[in-house]
């Protein structure tokens, strides 16, 4: 866990810690960071203040690595290494996340950096906030053939499938506001369908409440586009 000074703590986790040596590979990095714990009366109304303001994430990527997707945030790309994500700002208890998704070249079995992080933010004094140092991701590259076998990190793999949701639902809506109601009724009964498998499958109470969502926006979305 990397310790980001004055209660802030983020942690960056990979869909596989291993990847394939001899191919370019998909990995998805999954970003979260939150308050520590707060030494304060529970009853005091500080509890749920904002802590941090205008946090920004600035990225360096490697070299052969490049920038496919993006989930819960907002990035600027500056140039085709450096990327700075807007992360609004973050109240004490509170936890966020977002998931960047990465394609990275072909290499020797190994270690290699994979992108550089660094923090920035306004503290509750307003002064701004510049996380030393910046920490490098690594990522292990292997030719053991078992790898193609392996599964993703369960946390990063439910991270992205549940903004994978969002986006469905957006591209859904969008459908149906142009007349495309059975295309946009299957782009979201498709998604819960699959919550609904995962659910039973993994005896995840989080993607059955997933799925209850979004069947109940199909209906919503139908009887509010439906002419």
């Amino acid at each position: 866990m990397d310790v980001l000074q004055s209660g802030l703590y983020s942690d960056f986790t990979w869909s596989h810690s291993h990847v394939f040596a001899g191919d370019t590979s998909q990995v998805f990095l999954l970003i979260e960071w939150r308050t520590g714990v707060i030494r304060q009366n529970k009853q005091s109304k500080d509890m749920n203040r904002c802590i941090a303001e205008d946090i920004q994430l600035h990225l360096q990527l490697g070299e052969d690595v490049q920038l496919e997707s993006m989930y819960g945030c907002q990035g600027e790309v500056l140039n085709d290494r450096n990327i700075s994500l807007s992360l609004g700002s973050l109240s004490a208890g509170k936890t966020k996340q977002l998931v960047l998704g990465l394609s990275v070249g072909a290499r020797q079995s190994g270690v290699y950096p994979i992108i550089t992080a660094l923090w920035t933010y306004m503290d509750i004094q307003k002064q701004k906030v510049v996380l030393q140092p910046s920490r490098t991701i690594p990522l292990q590259f292997s030719n053991h053939t078992a790898l193609k076998y392996r599964k993703g990190d369960y946390r990063v793999e439910k991270a992205l499938k549940f903004y994978q949701n969002a986006s469905a639902l957006q591209q859904a809506r969008g459908e149906m506001q142009h007349g495309n109601l059975g295309l946009g009724e299957h782009l979201i009964l498709r998604q819960a369908d699959q919550m609904l498998l995962y659910a039973i499958r993994f005896e995840d109470a989080d993607y059955l409440q997933e799925a209850e969502v979004l069947y109940k926006l199909n209906g919503l979305y139908r009887n509010t586009f439906d002419p």
